[in-house]
């Protein structure tokens, strides 16, 4: 999902890696490298000749159409979690750009004074004061918490029935694809310079989570209060 390698990207930059606790490491780090083959092999190559043939207009607009699909999952998501006001604004954001930004393609909200803002079912669970249970790696997906993965596929399962599998198969996909395209030359940096990358995910990822849900960053202070 978007929302898991962005969140990524934007908390590498907080520093070094941090112990954290992992006790799925072992299959965790399998998971990873699973996931670094799927990387080199299929979706680098992807991506690759989807940079170099599709020119940087048109790939804006087809991150944007991908990103006005997700705003009734942020909408829901700020509903669940009463957080009424992200979900009207959520909902405001996705019938202006539905309309007046052609399907989504260019981000006419934005324009208008509605920025994008993003939640996930995750999010909602974490205001439910849910604590984010041990750190895992999701194949393909990436970093995650027992808790923001049983959140995500659960909404995941419920957009499969509604929408049917023909619908929600090639629309997740295209959505991961265009996001990983947008941060994979900087995923690559990491995994070639760090001395062990799959630290350096987790906390990063940890750490994103902690500065966004409150559940997540009282546990972090806690733990860090024991040590």
């Amino acid at each position: 999902m978007r929302l898991i390698l962005s969140a990524l990207l934007l908390a590498l930059a907080a520093g070094p890696a941090q112990a954290a606790s992992d006790p799925l490491e072992g299959l965790n780090r399998r998971i990873h490298g699973f996931n670094r083959l799927v990387q080199a092999h299929v979706l680098d190559p992807v991506v690759a000749a989807y940079v170099t043939h599709a020119p940087a207009p048109i790939r804006t607009g087809i991150a944007n159409a991908f990103a006005n699909l997700r705003e009734p999952v942020t909408a829901l998501s700020g509903l669940a979690a009463g957080d009424f006001g992200l979900a009207w604004h959520a909902t405001a954001r996705f019938g202006i750009n539905s309309s007046l930004g052609l399907a989504g393609v260019r981000d006419s909200a934005a324009e208008w004074g509605w920025p994008r803002r993003v939640a996930q079912p995750g999010d909602a669970v974490c205001a439910w004061g849910v604590p984010s249970g041990p750190y895992v790696v999701l194949p393909i997906l990436g970093p995650s918490t027992l808790r923001d993965a049983g959140a995500l596929l659960a909404s995941s399962a419920g957009l499969a029935q509604a929408l049917g599998p023909q619908v929600f198969i090639p629309w997740r996909s295209g959505d991961l694809m265009v996001a990983y395209s947008e941060i994979s030359g900087e995923l690559g940096r990491i995994e070639a310079e760090a001395l062990d990358a799959y630290a350096v995910y987790r906390s990063a990822y940890l750490q994103r989570r902690a500065a966004t849900c409150g559940v997540d960053r009282a546990a972090q202070t806690a733990a860090a209060a024991e040590d």
